[in-house]
């Protein structure tokens, strides 16, 4: 069985479904092409709100795996530091490292 990998997006008010479900084929594909089982999606639907980010932790801790993708680390937060802040906390709690699609080539 190949690894899990847990995936998080932004889901804005101005993102179209068929924006939203090219994001997400988007990780899927990613995590096929590179011997991943994506596990699931969470998806943030309230601007600035963390609701999905916290249920992503618990799910990557339960599941005790290593990785997840996000299209963009902008995905966390729109600010560097809170984007680091999210990281680290997102380490510290479930040895997890995140991949970036905009920043990794596959």
């Amino acid at each position: 069985m190949n690894p899990l990998i847990f995936g998080y997006m932004r889901v804005p008010d101005d993102m179209t479904d068929e924006e939203a479900k090219r994001t997400q084929d988007d990780l899927d594909a990613y995590a096929e092409t590179n011997g991943f089982q994506l596990a699931t999606v969470f998806h943030e639907y309230v601007p600035g709100g963390q609701s999905a980010f916290t249920e992503l932790i618990a799910a990557v801790k339960r599941a005790e795996a290593k990785h997840v993708i996000v299209p963009s680390y902008r995905e966390l937060a729109l600010n560097k530091s809170l984007q680091d802040v999210m990281l680290t906390h997102l380490f510290c709690v479930t040895g997890a490292d995140v991949i970036s699609l905009d920043e990794c080539s596959w």
